[in-house]
């Protein structure tokens, strides 16, 4: 069992960390706060925390930093987070209710906003189309084999995608898409596929020719979506001011793990359910080859869907207090500008 000392003064030196990125020394602690014990009782509370595996020591005759591990141990026994200034919050909600209109505009707004409340870089996954509602889906003749597929989503976006098919005139296409549209309007995409696939079958659609066929190329258009989700980050270059990052050649691997967006996206996946906030630390982050950050991260919801993940990257010594409790409050936000997308 940790003590509450031993508590006092690890959270002690997190916060040293934290400001200035530097080894903490016992004299540090003597000096700066006032704790009512000698020097001795310090350096051996901290010799313990090096037990523990808290706290480690870079240099011979230098102070002590945070481990990954005594990180966690801080953010799980010790952390307090702080309330975020009632005018931030006031900011933030007006800033993001301003820049809603294309889903996808907002997202990248959020990212940006993220990164420079944080100071950190800013990551956002972005709802897969299947989650958007509906609004109008339009059918266009190109020639005699290609038909171009306009899908409109209720918050303004458009996504277009070309299908292969038989020969049908314009004015047929018209109908197919009228048919749709008076049928499934207001109806996630993801939910409009799977009644397709059932009433397909329906005593409607086998003796009427132009439902049969209106939901036959609806289902065909609505397969070919694709549904990768698209990864957005902003922000990168503020991790490039932090002096533990000026070597040029781990500048180098932070660049390649922020480009590899296929195994960010693997990760916030963990998250894309869960309510509330997660933390990733160091080796946590070891696949994206990313061992000296952190990332703080939260689902956010159409209602009770889950539909995206955002957060933020940064050093190891990242000022926890203020990140989470903005994390947390920007998927918030979020949430509710989702609820009729």
């Amino acid at each position: 069992m940790v003590s509450g000392r031993e508590k006092q003064i690890f959270g002690i030196i997190m916060q040293e960390y934290i400001s200035t990125g530097e080894p903490v020394g016992s004299r540090v602690v003597s000096r700066r706060y006032d704790l009512n014990v000698s020097p001795a009782t310090i350096r051996n509370v901290m010799a313990d925390l090096e037990e523990y595996g808290y706290l480690q020591q870079p240099h011979v005759s230098a102070g002590r930093v945070p481990t990954p591990e005594g990180i966690r141990f801080f953010l799980e026994e010790i952390l307090q987070t702080k309330i975020l200034p009632k005018g931030e919050k006031t900011m933030i909600s007006r800033h993001l209710a301003k820049s809603f209109g294309s889903i996808k505009d907002t997202l990248h707004e959020t990212s940006l906003l993220l990164s420079e409340i944080s100071q950190n870089a800013a990551i956002i996954i972005l709802p897969k189309l299947s989650t958007f509602i509906l609004k109008r889906i339009e059918f266009l003749r190109l020639d005699d084999k290609r038909i171009l597929v306009i899908l409109i989503s209720k918050s303004g976006m458009v996504y277009n995608h070309i299908v292969q098919g038989e020969d049908i005139a314009q004015d047929e296409l018209t109908k197919y898409s009228n048919f749709l549209n008076e049928t499934y309007a207001d109806m996630s995409i993801q939910r409009v596929r799977d009644m397709l696939v059932v009433e397909m079958t329906s005593e409607k659609a086998r003796f009427d020719d132009l439902v049969r066929k209106a939901m036959e190329l609806g289902k065909t258009a609505l397969e070919s979506v694709e549904d990768c989700p698209e990864v957005v980050i902003e922000g990168k270059e503020s991790v490039f001011n932090y002096p533990e990052f000026s070597d040029i050649d781990r500048l180098r691997e932070i660049v390649r793990a922020f480009e590899d967006k296929g195994r960010i996206l693997r990760l916030l996946n963990q998250v894309i359910a869960d309510s509330g906030v997660k933390v990733f630390v160091g080796e946590e982050l070891g696949a994206l080859g990313m061992r000296d950050f952190s990332m703080v991260a939260s689902g956010y919801f159409r209602g009770d869907t889950p539909v995206g993940t955002l957060g933020v990257i940064g050093p190891l010594r990242m000022d926890y207090a203020r990140v989470i409790p903005l994390v947390e409050y920007v998927a918030k936000v979020l949430s509710n500008l989702l609820e009729d997308i």
